[in-house]
């Protein structure tokens, strides 16, 4: 199966992602009835406002990563994945990863949770890994670049 291209893999792909983003709005947007439902009838010793706050900051910086993964796909569908904007979109979600990995470590404080704890490990390794992969895609661009001037 291709990868690249207008009937590739990462069409599939970028239309999940769409998917899960349309999802996330949804349930950002139902937050506060979803989470005093999930007090009312699954765990009522939860905090209901620290949760909220850190279930919508994580929320919405996921919400940016996803957008920026979208874009990706799209360069991969045009078949133009060796430019710049990836560069910039793969640092914007590292630092979005990060962030994430921050909030969930100030909000172990609130909710005392293991989920906590693998959020943020999940989060540590993915800022380290997309911003490693950001630094590899600039040196092929770069490579690139040499290579189409020498031509």
């Amino acid at each position: 199966m291709k990868v690249t291209g207008k009937d590739s893999m990462s069409n599939f792909i970028k239309f999940a992602l769409q998917l899960i983003f349309v999802t996330g709005v949804v349930i950002i947007a139902f937050l506060p009835i979803l989470l005093n439902l999930y007090n009312e009838y699954i765990n009522p010793t939860i905090i209901i406002i620290p949760t909220l706050i850190l279930l919508y900051c994580s929320g919405l910086t996921a919400l940016v990563i996803i957008f920026k993964f979208i874009q990706i796909f799209n360069t991969l569908k045009d078949n133009t994945p060796f430019i710049m904007k990836n560069v910039t979109n793969l640092k914007t979600c590292s630092v979005c990863s990060l962030i994430i990995a921050i909030e969930y470590t100030i909000g172990i404080f609130f909710v005392n949770s293991i989920f906590s704890l693998v959020v943020i490990g999940v989060f540590v390794i993915a800022f380290l890994g997309l911003y490693i992969l950001s630094e590899l895609l600039k040196q092929a661009i770069n490579y690139k670049e040499e290579n189409e001037l020498t031509i």
